[in-house]
């Protein structure tokens, strides 16, 4: 197949490592890749060496007709098969460009659990969409809902883990590595905002700071904007509640199963979310989850067999089932074990990418019996 891979995305998140895995597996499967992307993109590092049709388009906004109409010429020169948008800002101008195209199939995957935008604009522009993929069942109701799309061309397909990158360096190294001193540590990880719920973490870990002097804390990412203001109100608020150098702030981490491999309890404290790519692979890396009982988490983790859950937002109930995991070892270690088990059963990398590529295969499979 030629396929051709549209993401605007200018910073890196779950959903870019996403695509470049996508693209570095279906390459390495023998498809074609094309990448239409903006310039300096994120994806340009991740994918080093695997041999891509790069295309930069200024993809500056949903009706970019200008870039609109160059993806229109790279599915027109290069004869794409398949189109795979997924940056939401990118549906529309895909859309506009697979209108004017050649034969082929436009495919979105949702990631985020915001729903789409329901107006009349995007359901005539998305309606002769080929498929939609949700990462998660609630992701998937509020496509259908929105979009009024057949449930048939609707499909549930999570993010995966690849259980290769996940061999534990020897703990000791990794938290040598990291400066960790404490018995214990714990980590927040996730993109630098309010929705992440790090000030929920902040509230909860300064609590459990005061009744155990043997466990330091840990908030992982960076954040878009470059004056940082949500990073210095943490910060500001660290110091409030009184958390001195037992909460630190690591910025980006360019390989996390290395910080993954020194930690004993991974927070995912996010207001809501479509699916917790950290979620999957802090269990891939054998480490005990604590997380928002909300929307993508509440079908990764089972509460109490893989994983705790708590309600959102709620930072006392948080401290207190944190300090329910630091004090029971036993507790963590059946938790890793049983989370680690299941998240390589339900979503191993190889099984998920197989799901995608039938997928396409299906699309093009149902367009040739048409023409019979």
């Amino acid at each position: 197949m030629r396929i051709l891979q549209v993401c605007s995305a200018s910073q890196l998140g779950g959903g870019e490592i996403h695509v470049s895995d996508l693209v570095r597996a279906l390459s390495e499967r023998g498809h074609a890749l094309f990448l239409a992307v903006r310039p300096n993109s994120p994806l340009r590092p991740l994918l080093s060496g695997v041999i891509t049709s790069w295309h930069e388009v200024p993809m500056k906004n949903s009706l970019d007709v200008k870039s609109a109409a160059a993806i229109t010429e790279i599915i027109n020169q290069y004869g794409i098969d398949i189109v795979h948008a997924h940056v939401g800002r990118d549906y529309l101008m895909t859309a506009m460009a697979s209108r004017r195209a050649r034969k082929h199939k436009l495919v979105l995957t949702r990631h985020h659990y915001l729903p789409i935008k329901q107006n009349a604009i995007y359901r005539w522009m998305l309606k002769d969409v080929s498929a939609v993929i949700a990462v998660s069942a609630g992701v998937r109701e509020s496509v259908v809902e929105r979009l009024a799309l057949p449930e048939e061309r609707v499909h549930e397909i999570p993010n995966w883990v690849d259980p290769s990158r996940f061999q534990l360096v020897d703990r000791d190294a990794a938290r040598a590595m990291f400066r960790l001193n404490a018995k214990l540590a714990v980590a927040c990880i996730g993109q630098i905002t309010p929705a992440k719920g790090q000030e929920d973490f902040v509230r909860a870990a300064a609590r459990v700071a005061r009744m155990r002097a043997d466990v330091e804390f840990l908030i992982v990412g960076d954040e878009q904007d470059e004056r940082q203001p949500f990073s210095n109100k943490l910060s500001e608020l660290a110091a409030q509640l009184g958390m001195g150098d037992r909460l630190k702030f690591l910025g980006h981490v360019e390989f996390l199963p290395d910080l993954l491999a020194a930690l004993d309890v991974v927070v995912v404290p996010s207001w809501d979310e479509g699916f917790s790519l950290v979620a999957i692979e802090a269990l891939a890396a054998k480490r005990a989850v604590l997380a928002s009982d909300v929307g993508g988490i509440r079908g990764i983790i089972k509460d109490s067999q893989t994983g705790l859950l708590v309600p959102a937002r709620d930072s006392n109930a948080m401290a207190n089932k944190l300090l329910w995991m630091l004090s029971d070892a036993p507790l963590r270690e059946r938790l890793a074990l049983q989370g680690q088990r299941d998240v390589y059963a339900r979503y191993g990398r190889d099984q998920i990418i197989d799901r995608i590529e039938s997928l396409y295969l299906d699309l093009l499979e149902s367009d040739a019996d048409e023409e019979k």
